[in-house]
């Protein structure tokens, strides 16, 4: 019985030094310039609960990064892209107040969608002046620009490097004008995704995420079709998950968030020295206004 006891203790103590290692990872997508609270009568149509946008946002983001850090772990936090205001004949976007919301609250990396693009390239290079996160772009190029996108951006911290890397859908051209079609090129999805893939592994990533707003049939494709991508945090179309999906071939986490700031996601890795993801929970979180309230000093800036 001692030595049963003895065994088990053993190996509880290896377990917890090998899993030396914690990740948060806040996730948002397909803001789509819906920042003021609403109700949700999509959850209830007599009593719809209000959801409190962008403030709120702030709020839940502070709060998980506060915990993360007295715990000692590592945070993060990633877009997926759709977030700007678009005017109705799109050829105009705001990339002002994203730059303030998504600087305030310290994101790491934006990923670039189709919103973003459909003005032109001229209002990409303002935005990245006016971003303090990485906004980034694997498979988009401007033509006859020195200004590119930055195609993928490795997070060091803690002896653990994690590689990023996003994707614009391929099908994007379908829904540009004449005039702004031309000034673009974007490659496919698979074939940048797995050079990518070979980039970073090559760069020593033990980690690998994919923000893509690609849809989540396209993830999914992608995730099975693409060996060593770790993570896909998608968007751009139809409703969220609920609950993460893990691929039966590669073992690849698929997580899409509620656009127009309904929810955000949280996915908690637990790694071993090495960065081997040895553990991970995954939650969609409903920002409620009841739950988070108003960060005033955002919305005082914000005005």
């Amino acid at each position: 019985m001692n030595r049963l006891l003895f065994i088990f203790v053993f190996f509880l103590l290896i377990s917890s030094f090998l899993i030396s290692k914690e990740i948060v990872i806040i996730h948002t997508n397909d803001i789509r310039n819906v920042l003021q609270p609403r109700e949700a009568t999509f959850i209830n149509p007599d009593f719809p609960p209000v959801l409190g946008g962008i403030h709120s946002l702030s709020t839940a983001v502070k709060m998980e990064k506060d915990k993360a850090l007295k715990k000692g772990s590592i945070f993060l936090l990633f877009d997926s892209g759709n977030f700007v205001y678009k005017n109705i004949n799109n050829d105009s976007v705001d990339f002002v107040k994203p730059s303030i919301y998504f600087n305030h609250m310290g994101y790491d990396v934006v990923n670039i969608g189709l919103d973003e693009i459909v003005a032109g390239p001229e209002y990409l290079k303002g935005a990245s002046d006016l971003f303090k996160p990485v906004l980034l772009s694997s498979n988009l190029s401007i033509v006859d620009s020195d200004f590119q996108p930055v195609k993928f951006h490795i997070i060091e911290k803690e002896g653990i490097r994690i590689g990023v890397f996003g994707l614009l859908t391929e099908f994007a051209l379908l829904n540009l004008s004449d005039e702004i079609l031309e000034k673009y090129v974007i490659q496919k999805e698979i074939e940048t995704a797995s050079m990518m893939v070979e980039l970073l592994k090559n760069n020593r990533c033990s980690i690998i995420i994919a923000l893509t707003s690609i849809g989540l049939e396209h993830d999914k494709i992608l995730a099975e079709t693409v060996k060593g991508i770790d993570i896909i945090l998608g968007g751009f179309d139809g409703a969220g998950l609920r609950e993460n999906i893990e691929t039966p071939k590669n073992h690849t986490i698929i997580m899409k968030g509620y656009g127009e700031l309904s929810s955000f996601d949280r996915i908690i890795l637990n790694v071993d020295d090495y960065g081997k993801i040895v553990n991970y929970s995954v939650n969609s979180v409903t920002l409620f206004e009841e739950r988070f309230s108003e960060d005033l000093k955002l919305k005082e800036i914000l005005k």
